[in-house]
């Protein structure tokens, strides 16, 4: 009998990408709070689970062999101990391998509040004595427009700092490569694009690809965390907002890996071939 595999998250990007990756699987079981939003996927067995509600994930990880356990969206510090009662449910189900989508510079000492978390999730895995595969992304290629917005001006105190963009796409297929086949690639592996820009070679690129001006705009840390106050947004996400461009400029997440093509074979899409693969990115 095929491995029972687990997919945390599975209406979020990536878990629901993954999931569309392995929708023929014979023993496939998606988790997430609606699993009536899964309804397309007829094969796979569709269970309700929360990283607060520790019954749910029992439930959840039942009998699974295979897990992947996506980040939860919560002010940092909160979110490494909801991670912790996923690990410790999969624990108490005997789940032989945790696949844990990471981040790039993930460390006690990044900029990026949420790396911090990151890597106390980590430290959580590593303790709880089961296999693994910590994947640590960079920033997704996919927010990039985002990111410029519908002036096309990014503003972040990123400096001249550089950014190995990757594709959800890339990430996504680079999950599901893991949970077939999850014992060849235990450890730590960084998934990035083929290169990395700064914020300003980006804004340069995109405006190349696009044939529209695209500007980034280098402000500082007190301008950043002024006008982000001004949206009303929580202070925590203000701090995640800043630390993300702090950690580009302090270098996190520049390092280019290779993993995505010594996991998939295939080598992961660049800036331009994303963007023409997938025009509705940018829509």
């Amino acid at each position: 009998m095929a491995d029972k595999i687990l997919i945390t998250g599975a209406t979020g990007h990536i878990g629901n990408r993954v999931a569309e990756i392995l929708k023929d699987y014979d023993s496939l079981r998606l988790m997430c709070r609606e699993p009536e939003k899964l309804a397309g996927f007829t094969k796979a067995e569709k269970v309700k689970g929360d990283y607060k509600d520790s019954t749910s994930l029992g439930n959840a990880f039942s009998d699974i062999d295979t897990a992947f356990i996506v980040s939860g969206y919560a002010a940092p510090g909160q979110r490494a101990l909801l991670h912790k009662n996923a690990i410790a449910a999969a624990v108490m189900a005997g789940v032989k391998h945790i696949v844990y989508l990471s981040f790039q510079g993930a460390s006690p000492r990044s900029k990026f509040p949420m790396s911090q978390d990151h890597f106390q999730t980590e430290e959580f895995i590593r303790q709880s004595g089961l296999s693994f595969t910590l994947l640590r992304d960079s920033f997704y290629m996919d927010l990039i427009p985002e990111m410029f917005g519908e002036n096309r001006l990014m503003k972040g105190p990123g400096g001249r700092g550089q950014v190995a963009w990757v594709a959800r796409e890339d990430v996504a297929r680079t999950i599901a490569h893991v949970l077939l086949d999850p014992l060849p690639y235990q450890g730590t592996f960084d998934l990035t694009g083929p290169e990395a820009l700064t914020l300003a070679q980006t804004a340069e690129r995109f405006t190349q690809l696009q044939g529209k001006e695209y500007i980034y705009q280098e402000e500082t840390i007190t301008q950043g965390i002024r006008w982000r106050n001004d949206l009303g947004a929580p202070a925590w996400e203000v701090a995640t907002w800043i630390g993300s461009y702090l950690a580009i400029a302090a270098g996190e997440v520049a390092p280019v890996s290779n993993a995505v093509e010594q996991i998939t074979g295939l080598k992961p899409f660049s800036l331009e071939t994303y963007f023409t693969q997938f025009p509705q990115v940018v829509a």
